[in-house]
């Protein structure tokens, strides 16, 4: 707020009376002063302003403040709602898994798995899991064929894994199909077969799966022409039986 007189640069000025004919709404926001050195009269911005400002200011803070409060108390009964509809589903769940429902076991597995309206739980991920397998559930037992090979959640075993991708594979599961046959590429808990490799990993690669057809022709370049023949004769064989098929033309 200067107070320097505009035609002189003096700061010897004061305050001056408003005249009745100034009364307007500039005055609410200046106010008068004159020189005593060179009797200029000038207006100068009135402490009015930075009293108005202060207004605004607080009342945009207790607005703030108040629609944070009124988020908070409209909170728990949303959270209330959601944990019941939460619960609710996880009973229906339950009640359908109980009756050996595959795909109501799978999904309270993964449930449990993330702790969504259920104490986390490993070990009732994996019990789940196995059962939705044993239900015949093509995912769960790729899941557990991959739980069962990496050892999490579970002892691992090897022999389980393969077992378990076997079933998934021949369910016309592209990953467990793929999963096989790096399992027989490598000899990880079946005897090494680049001919069984060949074959799953070749229907992988059909099913599109991301670098089943590179490692395919890895173990391509491994086996002989006989063994080639065989291999090829079977994929076509198992992809009748286990690849999708194509849905009818209209």
């Amino acid at each position: 707020m200067s107070r320097v007189c505009p035609s002189c640069k003096s700061l010897n000025a004061r305050r001056s009376a408003v005249r009745a004919s100034e009364i307007t709404l500039r005055h609410i926001f200046l106010s008068p002063y004159r020189c005593r050195e060179c009797r200029t009269r000038f207006w100068v911005l009135s402490r009015n302003i930075y009293y108005f400002a202060g207004i605004i200011a607080v009342a945009i803070a207790i607005g703030a403040v108040g629609w944070q409060v009124s988020g908070r108390l409209d909170t728990p009964p949303r959270q209330e709602a959601q944990a019941a509809i939460e619960t609710q589903r996880v009973a229906d769940l339950t009640k359908r898994a109980e009756g050996n429902d595959a795909v109501a076991e799978h999904e309270l597995s993964r449930l449990y798995g993330t702790g969504l309206g259920v104490p986390k739980s490993t070990t009732e991920e994996h019990n789940w899991l196995q059962r939705s397998a044993r239900h015949g559930h093509v995912l769960a037992q790729y899941e557990l064929g991959v739980a069962l090979r990496d050892g999490v959640g579970a002892v691992q075993d090897f022999e389980q894994a393969q077992k378990w991708f076997q079933r998934a594979a021949e369910g016309g599961n592209a990953r467990a199909q793929y999963a096989l046959g790096l399992m027989y590429r490598t000899g990880m808990g079946v005897p090494s077969d680049t001919v069984k490799a060949y074959t799953w990993l070749n229907l992988a690669a059909a099913q599109g799966v991301p670098n089943a057809a590179s490692v395919r022709d890895t173990v391509l370049a491994r086996l002989t022409s006989a063994e080639l023949l065989e291999a090829q004769a079977e994929a076509r064989r198992m992809g009748a039986m286990y690849l999708p098929k194509a849905a009818p033309a209209q």
